[in-house]
């Protein structure tokens, strides 16, 4: 059996300076993770305001229908308002619920949509993990509380609210909380229990907050043809707001992208299109021709605590060896696509403030540790890269 490493994609600490590019031509391009450059007054108030995030996102949806209705009522707005503005708690959203609990791609083979109030969503990846963080004495880092919590009651709340592992020999992605438990015990028992994955519109107040063109302007990203580059559309934009242990599986976009990470962490790993023979993709048929068959590498690959508290050098928990359980998934893995031995993946964790870009054509899985909240910003390629692009990406 051919073992299969990975290792960390390059790593800039704050914004890059204006002689750092990003590389233009997919034979050079890498991914590119960037540290700490959300300010500390956002993360907080997306993780530790509910009321500020619940308004947000039901202000989304509003805005989403005015425009969507704009030419055809006029007075939508006030429509709307009418509709929802009595009770926070009854303006729906869209969510998606896997088949199996784990993998969430937004397609009717592998998911099914429902319908969850803004304040359900909140209330289940911020106030609930906090409200247990308090209980159990996790909030504060009393390790030595003696209280009568049980471990997964403990693990629940290692989410937003403590975001720390309390031994680098736990996988999150396994022990990450009963809810996930019984999520994953009776998937369709009770859809509104189960775990769920959210992709709304960006809130206007977190676009602003962001100062997303700025910071667009800061990371020197190439200059293209395309408008969003330079200006970003934020109608391209989009909000992931998740529990622990939903995957995005393995696939690639046709795109540039950065996804910034602003509560609870989450697992990337990536490989370069060089790799898609290896990745078994799917035909278009039994799947989506932009995604793989693959699953779970998150699993294959140790988590570690960093050695100090600078996030820069969390690329050392790389070089940690993986555990039995690491090393039972990475066994079960390469049985099921052997194929997958024969790539070079990279592997990074994002913390609150983080960030990672993935050039186009990249695949790359995406699992939540924590529950968790992100928003992707994505532009198009270029006239020159659209001449490139790899063989997989050509149909």
């Amino acid at each position: 059996m051919v073992a299969l490493s990975a290792s960390a994609p390059a790593q800039v600490r704050g914004l890059l300076t204006p002689e750092d590019r990003f590389p233009r031509r997919y034979r050079n391009q890498l991914p590119l993770a960037i540290r700490q450059i959300i300010a500390p007054s956002v993360l907080e108030q997306w993780s530790s305001n509910p009321q500020h995030v619940i308004e947000s996102l039901i202000q989304s949806v509003k805005e989403q229908q005015q425009k969507e209705h704009q030419q055809d009522q006029e007075g939508c707005g006030r429509d709307i308002e009418q509709e929802h503005g009595e009770d926070n708690k009854e303006t729906l959203l869209p969510v998606m619920v896997a088949e199996d609990s784990k993998n969430f791609m937004d397609n009717p083979q592998f998911t099914k949509k429902i319908h969850m109030s803004a304040y359900e969503i909140v209330q289940r990846v911020i106030m609930r993990p906090r409200e247990a963080a308090v209980e159990c004495g996790i909030k504060n880092n009393n390790k030595n509380s003696n209280n009568d919590c049980s471990k997964g009651e403990q693990i629940v709340a290692q989410t937003a609210a403590s975001p720390s592992l309390s031994a680098a020999s736990i996988c999150p992605l396994c022990n990450n909380g009963a809810e996930s438990a019984l999520a994953h015990t009776h998937p369709t028992r009770d859809l509104h229990l189960a775990r769920f994955y959210y992709r709304g519109v960006v809130p206007s107040s977190l676009y602003t907050d962001l100062a997303i063109p700025a910071l667009l302007d800061s990371l020197a990203l190439p200059k293209t043809n395309s408008t969003f580059a330079n200006a970003p559309n934020r109608d391209l934009m989009r909000i992931w707001i998740s529990l622990a242990g939903a995957t995005t599986p393995l696939h690639y976009d046709r795109c540039h992208g950065i996804l910034i990470q602003l509560v609870g962490r989450k697992r990337f790993v990536v490989f370069s299109h060089e790799d898609t023979h290896g990745l078994y993709p799917y035909d278009g048929i039994s799947g989506p021709g932009h995604a793989s068959k693959v699953r779970g590498l998150g699993h294959c690959f140790p988590f570690k605590l960093p050695l100090s508290s600078d996030s820069a050098s969390s690329s050392s928990s790389y070089l940690q060896q993986p555990d039995q359980h690491n090393l039972e998934n990475l066994a079960e893995a390469m049985d099921r696509w052997p194929r997958v031995g024969k790539t070079c993946p990279w592997v990074v964790d994002l913390e609150p403030g983080d960030a990672l870009y993935t050039p186009p054509g990249f695949w790359h899985e995406v699992t939540s540790v924590d529950h968790s909240i992100s928003i992707t910003v994505p532009w198009d390629m270029d006239a020159n890269e659209l001449e490139e692009v790899p063989r997989h990406m050509a149909f």
